[in-house]
């Protein structure tokens, strides 16, 4: 897909995202995902559901952005990057896949797993940025939700400067540094 299909695809002329409720005001728009998103966020924490594969983190996706997003869900299929940083090529993410399901295994046999293995599963899962829009958010309650049923709590920072740099260093201790873990109540 060219940049321009992207765009027309996925924005609407002024660059607000397109949206299922048609807002086209990017301050609105941002508010209301922010707080749909916050109360999904919520029932999944509550429902915790159990992580076993990949495929859960593109069901929470879904289920996080699905009311406000038609590809809410979908795989990208085409090359993404950000502040310079390019994520990986769409056509290696079955390898990808593999490799974090391998990973999610061995996460799940473990006790106790380390505040560095739930960072470096993060990093990992942040370099393929599978979708469109809500990696982050996706992502880090997938690993949250990981966590509850091994007993712990991942408490990640408020303000992610710090995070967002350590992942585009790729740095598992840096961004291990960011988060804190806890044994749930």
């Amino acid at each position: 897909m060219t940049d321009e299909e992207l765009r027309a695809k996925f924005l609407y002329t002024n660059g607000t995202l397109r949206n299922k409720l048609a807002i086209k005001n990017a301050d609105e728009l941002s508010l209301i995902e922010y707080r749909g998103v916050a109360e999904r966020q919520v029932a999944l924490l509550q429902q915790q559901p159990k992580i076993k594969s990949f495929d859960d983190l593109i069901t929470i996706n879904k289920f996080l952005f699905g009311w406000l997003y038609e590809w809410a869900g979908e795989l990208r299929n085409y090359y993404l990057s950000k502040a310079g940083f390019d994520f990986l090529e769409y056509d290696r993410f079955d390898n990808a896949i593999k490799y974090i399901n391998s990973e999610i295994i061995k996460l799940n046999k473990k006790k106790q797993p380390t505040i560095d293995d739930y960072a470096a599963l993060l990093n990992d899962i942040n370099y393929v940025h599978p979708f469109r829009e809500g990696n982050g958010r996706s992502t880090k309650l997938f690993i949250q939700l990981l966590a509850l049923h091994h007993g712990q709590v991942i408490d990640y920072p408020a303000d992610n400067t710090a995070m967002i740099a350590a992942l585009d260093q790729s740095d598992v201790k840096a961004i291990a540094a960011t988060m804190t873990l806890q044994k749930s109540a």
